[in-house]
């Protein structure tokens, strides 16, 4: 088994058929009709759930990566080229990648070194152009980006069973002895798989391989798998470290979930975009600039209609706030009617009556007892106690109007004008000049900020005014 066998078995094992990647996935079928005329017109022989499949595995591989941004060339393009045998599908291949990679929201540090390293790779590509408008096709459509390339891994069995004899796990005294060149050769192969799958035997890359394996003994097993390949005398430390990483698996230490999510750099800052919305970090322009007109030109429309959507979602809630101020002063006067043409009192005019009635009653008890005036005294007392320790700031309408209209903007005297509504509803203050003083609000706002021109003139004979005639 060689590197890119084993690679493949653990992050992207793929599919059979193409329609396996293009069922409920937008983001494939988009591809899918951007490859077909790629395909047709350069040629490419290579089947389309292959090219899937590499995409898919070489996204996932990014992160799997020990040395990022390392000999990229040999590691990477060399290696797709000679595993599908196309130049050319290997060109699609890395065009897809570097749209996927570079529309994430959030990117990795392995991911960010491996786009660094693959845009000149892109840019000297007879497929530079399909790769910009594949991009701006993904960018504006509104396809989701994966925000963690998915990885397909294979049973345990299939990996152990690629590096053991007559079906069983390969131990050292079972076939051979430790001095035979057979034996010594064959891990020899197995050891330069494991040392380059694994970055140079990376603790750190090791480990992120075993957590593709959420059962404990599947762990144990790839382990021995990477340890059957080490002669204990030749490799003491790395398989030490194997040991007491399988201990720690045995014991329940192993965390199967830390080193999963890897470390994300180039993460959208305020005011850069909206969350979850893909923004382009690598360019494939000569000089190095910035992300591509096209690109530039939609995100101008679009935060011009955000502007426009918020500044109409400010404007109807204070049509509403007025609306329901006009309603509740209609009711109101419709209730001013209606009471007077009522022969019967209403319940609370009742009720209202009943108390008039016990204060009278509770006056007349007053006078027989001669308490009545200090009764009263203490009730004024109170209510000058009241009034004066409320401690409110009162406002008249005029004034906050006035300072509105001085200083506030539009946007501002809209929220502001929405607020007055809902405060003269709720207090009752739904005269004709409440509304006149509310409704004035953005009109003055607007015609404070209209542009004007001053013309200041020294002399009064620099100005001539006479309609038809010009004298210099």
């Amino acid at each position: 088994m060689t590197s890119s066998e084993l690679n493949r078995k653990l992050l992207f094992r793929g599919h059979r058929e193409v329609t396996d990647f293009l069922r409920n996935s937008p983001l494939n079928r988009c591809l899918y009709k951007r490859f077909l005329g790629v395909i047709s017109a350069s040629g490419i022989t290579v089947p389309v759930v292959t090219l899937f499949n590499d995409i898919y595995y070489q996204c996932a591989r990014v992160n799997y990566d020990g040395t990022p941004g390392i000999d990229t060339e040999r590691r990477y393009f060399t290696e797709e080229e000679r595993w599908i045998g196309s130049h050319e599908g290997a060109q699609l291949v890395f065009s897809a990648v570097w749209a996927l990679l570079n529309l994430k929201r959030s990117i990795t540090f392995q991911e960010e070194c491996f786009l660094s390293e693959l845009a000149p790779y892109i840019r000297n590509s007879d497929l530079r152009v399909f790769t910009e408008k594949l991009t701006q096709e993904l960018l504006t459509s509104g396809v989701s980006v994966p925000e963690r390339s998915p990885v397909m891994t294979c049973p345990v069995s299939e990996v152990v069973g690629a590096f053991s004899l007559t079906g069983k796990q390969y131990r050292t005294k079972e076939f051979f002895s430790a001095d035979d060149p057979d034996y010594q050769n064959l891990l020899a192969s197995w050891r330069t798989v494991w040392e380059e799958v694994t970055c140079g035997f990376s603790h750190s890359v090791i480990e992120r391989y075993v957590r593709l394996y959420p059962d404990p003994d599947d762990q144990l097993q790839l382990i021995a798998s990477i340890r059957a390949s080490l002669f204990p005398k030749q490799h003491p430390e790395r398989i030490q470290y194997l040991q007491e990483l399988s201990q720690k698996i045995v014991t329940g230490s192993f965390d199967p979930v830390e080193g999963l999510s890897f470390q994300s750099v180039g993460v959208v800052e305020e005011g850069e975009g909206k969350e979850g919305e893909p923004r382009l970090r690598f360019s494939l322009s000569a000089d190095g600039g910035d992300d591509f007109d096209l690109v530039k030109r939609y995100r101008q429309e679009r935060d011009a209609l955000q502007g426009q959507i918020e500044e109409m979602r400010k404007r109807h809630a204070m049509e509403l706030a007025r609306m329901e101020a006009q309603y509740r002063a209609e009711l109101e006067a419709l209730r001013k009617e209606n009471s007077k043409l009522i022969r019967w009192p209403s319940k609370r005019r009742a009720e209202e009556g009943l108390e008039k009635g016990n204060e009278k009653g509770l006056e007349r008890r007053t006078e027989e007892t001669g308490i009545g005036e200090s009764v009263g005294e203490a009730s004024e007392g109170a209510g000058s106690i009241v009034e004066a320790g409320a401690g409110e700031l009162v406002f008249r309408l005029e004034e906050v109007a006035a300072h509105v209209k001085e200083r506030f903007s539009k946007s501002g005297g809209e929220e502001v004008s929405t607020m007055l509504y809902h405060l003269a509803v709720e207090h009752g203050d739904l005269s004709e000049e409440t509304f006149r003083l509310i409704d004035g609000i953005v009109p003055a706002i607007l015609h404070r900020d209209l542009p004007q021109q001053n013309i200041t003139v020294s002399n009064v004979n620099q100005l001539n005014n006479v309609i038809g005639t010009l004298n210099n």
